[in-house]
């Protein structure tokens, strides 16, 4: 396991400072990494018939290349598929097809009135531990991810630019809050969903997850034994004032790359990074967002292209030099 902290500190205003500083450094990394296409973003909605449900789905996609690797993002309980926008487009200018698909437990711009009356007991803190719980709720966020996935024909037909671009043997999903622990299910992580036991919704598709602020045990279902069986990489993300829904601190947010097995296994920890500064709240960047960019795309590089130089890049951690911020990675 390795493990390496990068810390530059910062004077007077942190913001500009950081700003300032990571300028030169930035056009440097963009110019070392894969070539860059301008990236367009368009709402569609897919139509599940098998559960007679139709998806709105955001999609980011690069104006040119080939063999697009595809990558099903999972958005957090409340959000929707306008959530992590600036990082999605940041990955799709790098040759991605990121889809968002709004989940029924959203009430963000494209959110039902389900996620509204969720809204309502998050406030009032009553009753979120059973929303999050729902055997329906994660039965049905796991389905959206399936379905996107089955639904490629009709994405052709609503993005025609795509037709024939992507690479359907290189699928990755990720996820933030409650998408992180969607994510994981999907990619193989177990958990005790209403009377079933370490039940798994593995789908062989699935290449490799990234979880952002994912849960650890004794919440959804998940216990110690979990991720015993997680093969695929994984790459998950926590901060030093990133809280679970119970007020559970960081420690616990690490548990799923404690608890996980060797073999491409991330955690990136950002000091001063909050559960709801990943991904650009309300199309802000910041400088978590920005580290938040360059390790995630590194990670999709690394196991959705075979790139063994982003995959370097990791393990040294030199992708996290070009920024002025605390952060480090761990791997094993």
């Amino acid at each position: 396991m390795t493990c390496q902290k990068i810390d530059y500190a910062a004077t007077g205003s942190r913001s500009r400072v950081l700003k300032a500083r990571m300028k030169p450094l930035l056009a440097l990394l963009i110019m070392a990494s894969s070539a860059i296409a301008a990236a367009k973003s368009e709402d569609i909605t897919l139509r599940d018939a098998k559960r007679g449900k139709d998806i709105e789905c955001r999609v980011h996609f690069p104006d040119a290349g080939e063999k697009l690797p595809l990558i099903v993002f999972s958005h957090g309980f409340g959000a929707d598929k306008t959530a992590f926008a600036p990082i999605s487009q940041h990955v799709a200018e790098h040759g991605f097809v990121i889809v968002h698909p709004s989940h029924g437990d959203g009430f963000g711009r494209s959110g039902k009135k389900e996620g509204a009356a969720g809204f309502g007991a998050l406030r009032s803190g009553g009753g979120l531990a059973g929303l999050l719980n729902d055997p329906a709720k994660i039965e049905g966020r796991v389905g959206d991810v399936v379905a996107v996935m089955d639904a490629l024909e009709e994405l052709y037909t609503k993005v025609p630019a795509l037709r024939g671009r992507i690479d359907t043997t290189r699928i990755g999903v990720g996820g933030h809050s409650y998408g992180a622990y969607t994510s994981m299910l999907i990619g193989g992580v177990t958990a005790d969903v209403g009377d079933v036991k370490a039940r798994s919704f593995a789908d062989a598709r699935v290449r490799c997850i990234l979880p952002i602020s994912g849960q650890g045990t004794g919440q959804q279902g998940l216990t110690e034994s979990s991720w015993a069986n997680l093969k695929l990489p994984m790459m998950t993300m926590t901060g030093s004032r990133d809280q679970g829904a119970g007020g559970q601190g960081p420690d616990w947010k690490k548990e799923p790359y404690k608890f996980s097995p060797l073999g491409d296994k991330y955690l990136v920890f950002i000091e001063g990074a909050t559960h709801v500064s990943f991904g650009g709240l309300g199309g802000r960047t910041s400088a978590t967002t920005d580290v938040v960019k360059a390790t995630t795309l590194a990670f999709w590089d690394a196991y959705l292209k075979g790139d063994e130089k982003a995959k370097a890049s990791l393990k040294s951690v030199d992708v996290l030099k070009p920024f002025g911020a605390a952060a480090t990675i761990e791997s094993k």
